[in-house]
């Protein structure tokens, strides 16, 4: 097992996460910004180097809440961690962690200035990636008040009633730029961000191709036999007929029918009718080529499409597959066997001869009721 395959069996799908599961992602992703924006407020205060671009005051008041918040989302966590099974699923946990979240970094990020590339990146990341994993409720109410409050922030720092950025001091440069300073605490404080929206964005969309995937092998395949379904069967067979036409090849297709189906299952009950048909499955699957295409058509009946084969070439194929069939021993509870027996009908299509699939359906439908009128465990082929 590799280490995407050990990461997938852990995280499992995303998706599919209960509500308090996804709040406590969020609340984890957020008590990493904290430590981090903590370590960031230790080193501003200790280093003697960056006490020009930090206001000391501010940054130890500011340090408090910081101190609280980090707190308060311990707490917060606990509560979706711990949460009972039965309450798990309750969009509450979303409501609480898309909140917490949005509006405590409109409060980092007026700390550190609202036009800064961290407030920018969180602003678009998190709602992207939230509209992905999350209920839209949750994160449009959450990305909806963050925004009115980052408004009101702005309105009452233009007013000049609240201070731009209270921590920091000398953001511009003598020439007008930024400080590079800032520019590299800016980057470092969204780097986290960046880098967490990127992997989580990544890992859950991966998850959802694969899980599209799947849907369209389900809605493809039958679930007994793991052979295509009638629906995608009649869709290859039309492939091929509009195929071999262009390319002026003969095609062949053969009904393939259980004889006594009916009996296997009154006698020795659904179970052994459905080990039987897997079982039939698998030898048709053992005799054709590669190329070929074999699909349950419904009930216990089969369709083979022989694309490029003439008659006589599909009749070996044909007599090949019912030989398979008959070499079938299906073990029944007692430890007997049974053994298994098809009937066949073919129908065939030369290359100067234009058909439709209707007409290839029923000529070979036809073939195999007068393979079955005829004795069964036969091939009889259209006219």
């Amino acid at each position: 097992m590799n280490i995407n395959e050990k990461l997938s069996q852990f995280v499992s799908d995303p998706l599919e996460w209960s509500a308090a599961r996804k709040a406590a992602l969020l609340l984890w992703m957020y008590l990493f910004d904290q430590v981090f924006y903590l370590l960031f407020v230790l080193a501003a205060q200790k280093i003697d180097a960056m006490a020009p671009w930090f206001d000391l005051a501010q940054l130890a008041y500011h340090s408090v809440f910081y101190v609280w918040l980090t707190a308060l989302t311990i707490v917060l966590l606990m509560v979706a961690q711990l949460a009972p099974q039965r309450y798990q699923d309750n969009v509450l946990y979303e409501y609480m962690g898309c909140l917490y979240f949005g509006l405590t970094h409109v409060y980092y990020g007026y700390c550190v200035g609202l036009m800064s590339i961290p407030v920018g990146v969180v602003l678009v990341g998190a709602p992207v990636v939230g509209f992905i994993l999350l209920n839209r409720w949750p994160v449009a109410i959450a990305f909806g008040t963050s925004l009115l409050l980052l408004f009101a922030i702005s309105a009452a720092t233009d007013a000049g009633w609240l201070p731009y950025a209270p921590v920091a001091r000398n953001m511009m440069a003598p020439d007008g730029n930024m400080a590079t300073v800032w520019v590299i605490s800016y980057w470092t404080l969204a780097m986290p961000h960046i880098l967490f929206i990127f992997a989580l964005a990544y890992y859950v969309l991966q998850r959802w191709r694969m899980r599209e995937q799947e849907v369209t092998l389900l809605s493809r395949t039958d679930a007994l036999t793991g052979l295509v379904n009638r629906r995608h069967i009649m869709s290859l067979l039309e492939l091929e007929v509009a195929d071999c036409a262009a390319k002026q090849l003969p095609l062949s297709i053969v009904m393939v029918d259980l004889d006594h189906f009916k009996r296997i299952n009154d006698e020795w009950g659904h179970d052994v009718g459905d080990r039987a048909l897997v079982s039939a499955a698998e030898a048709l699957c053992r005799a054709v080529r590669q190329h070929d295409h074999v699909g349950r058509y419904g009930g216990e009946e089969f369709l083979v499409v022989l694309p490029g084969l003439d008659a006589a070439q599909a009749k070996l194929l044909a007599e090949r597959v019912r030989g398979a069939i008959a070499a079938v021993e299906v073990m029944l509870p007692n430890g007997a066997g049974i053994s298994l027996s098809a009937s066949l009908g073919m129908s065939c299509n030369a290359v100067s001869k234009p058909v439709t699939v209707d007409r290839l359906i029923k000529q070979a439908d036809l073939a195999l009721y007068q393979a079955k009128d005829a004795g069964r465990d036969r091939l009889v082929i259209a006219a």
